[in-house]
């Protein structure tokens, strides 16, 4: 989602709303262009999935700095999920969310919405009703669970928000309710193993959570407490994909919280099919008793009388 590392960052205003831009910090040169296909540490590190490892990635409006996605082109290249930044707090909405989540969508990617938490800024509670709200979830529609993103700050000197950690976990608690009440589905929670020790405690609370790691130079990042395995990881934040150009990029393996990124449909009921057959018969009997009840008002209309002259 957003860098993790201590960096530099920079404040662009646009009227009310404003963005990170990140600057990466590159020892001894260029960070090298990681591709979607350049990750074969991630094969082994998912081997035990059920199910084979999808390749994705997540992005904010940092990406649009230098045009449109090419949400097809990702699409030929292997991408299968996007995971598209909606709000932050209650005081920002990410004005390319809904043409990136058409855009995505008609290419054939799964779409979840995520939102920066800022616990310093708005409570657990008002965050996730802003970000769902922004989101349009219906509890009717099948989609897939809204994402928190849990991260050092980036706007202070403290990592956790100058919030403690019991403070913290209140917040967390507050935000899952909430998201839970108004999607039906808990939500995702994003963060790294040092964020969570640091600022939770290696809380057990949320443990029924799905897990979405933030783990880089490791071939088999390993889940922090209370989670015994993640479900989507974040093994690179300095990707680029020609598409999209810089971009974090993912892996999903199949879990029992969230077993496809294509949840299933709920059925119609079936109504039953009238065959030409039936349908004439229909149509017959219909105008048979329609005949019948024109026959019976001629049969029961009283005789006029003739009019005699004299």
């Amino acid at each position: 989602m957003n860098k993790l590392r201590k960096v530099t960052v920079q404040r662009r205003w646009r009227g009310r709303n404003w963005r990170r831009v990140r600057a990466v910090a590159v020892a001894g040169g260029m960070a090298a262009a990681v591709a979607v296909a350049s990750a074969p540490t991630a094969e082994a590190a998912t081997a035990h999935s059920a199910g084979a490892p999808l390749r994705g990635l997540d992005i904010s409006a940092y990406q649009h700095a230098n045009g449109p996605i090419n949400w097809r082109r990702l699409a030929r290249q292997g991408a299968r999920f996007v995971a598209i930044k909606v709000t932050e707090g209650t005081y920002y909405t990410n004005p390319y969310y809904w043409p990136d989540e058409r855009g995505a969508a008609r290419a054939g990617l799964a779409v979840m919405p995520y939102v920066f938490a800022n616990p310093a800024a708005a409570g657990g509670a008002a965050t996730a009703t802003f970000a769902v709200r922004a989101a349009r979830y219906r509890r009717a529609r099948v989609r897939l669970p809204l994402v928190v993103d849990l991260e050092n700050d980036p706007y202070a000197t403290s990592n956790c928000y100058w919030v403690g950690r019991g403070r913290m976990v209140a917040w967390i608690a507050a935000f899952t309710r909430r998201a839970r009440a108004l999607t039906g589905r808990a939500p995702i929670i994003y963060t790294t193993a040092a964020w969570w020790s640091q600022c939770t405690g290696s809380t057990a609370r949320f443990r029924a959570d799905p897990l979405w790691l933030a783990a880089y130079d490791t071939a088999r990042p390993s889940a922090p407490p209370p989670w015994g395995r993640w479900a989507f990881w974040q093994y690179t934040d300095e990707g680029s994909l020609p598409g999209v150009g810089p971009a974090d990029l993912d892996y999903y393996q199949p879990a029992a919280d969230i077993p496809s990124l294509h949840p299933a449909v709920r059925a119609k009921p079936k109504h039953k099919r009238t065959t030409r057959q039936q349908h004439t018969r229909k149509r017959t009997s219909k105008h048979a008793r329609k005949k019948e009840k024109r026959k019976d008002r001629r049969g029961r209309r009283p005789k006029r009388k003739k009019s005699s002259a004299g």
